[in-house]
């Protein structure tokens, strides 16, 4: 009882004293879909990107014109391809897996972060870790753990995130049908 009333009068009297409480961390560790704006290097695109699970991300461009519907799946370090009827396997550091390597790496990341790796400034947390030797910097909202951007100054990448929402599986009518 008189540590709560101690907590209550430090809480009250605005003292800049820590109290033995620790902050909510968001949970990262979730399936969601997002869209991306993605600088990488000199080319600019749009994507959305879905965390099916910890191991698996879908990354479907839909700009530029020439990248619309190359969907690049990253799946337990296995990297595919896929536009339209063709499909094709991607060795790590191409250049089509390079950008959707550090997204899903860096973002993977942050499940072991502790607070010690992050900051906190007008509901903004950032996240600085490392990738391959490489310093990524990863904000996201304080209180929902959305993500808000990720920057990866050696890999010249940069990623605005927006339009966070949980992912679904969709299950398609004819694979329902065998469901019992």
């Amino acid at each position: 009882m008189s540590k709560l009333i101690v907590a209550g009068t430090l809480t009250l009297c605005g003292c800049g004293a820590k109290l033995p409480f620790t902050q909510n961390k968001p949970v990262f560790d979730s399936t969601y879909t997002v869209t991306a704006s993605i600088t990488y290097d000199n080319v600019k695109a749009k994507a959305d990107i879905t965390r099916v699970n910890g191991e698996e991300w879908n990354i479907t461009f839909t700009e530029p014109k020439p990248l619309n519907g190359l969907t690049i799946k990253l799946n337990n370090e296995k990297y595919s391809a896929s536009l339209g009827g063709l499909s094709f396997s991607s060795e790590n550091n191409s250049v089509y897996s390079t950008a959707p390597h550090i997204i899903a790496k860096a973002i993977g990341a942050l499940i072991r972060t502790n607070a010690e790796n992050s900051t906190s400034s007008e509901g903004v947390l950032t996240y600085n870790t490392e990738l391959d030797g490489n310093s990524v910097t990863i904000t996201a909202n304080e209180r929902t753990g959305e993500l808000i951007s990720l920057k990866s100054p050696h890999h010249k990448l940069s990623v605005n995130f927006s339009d966070q929402k949980p992912y679904t599986l969709v299950i398609p009518d004819d694979e329902k049908a065998t469901i019992s």
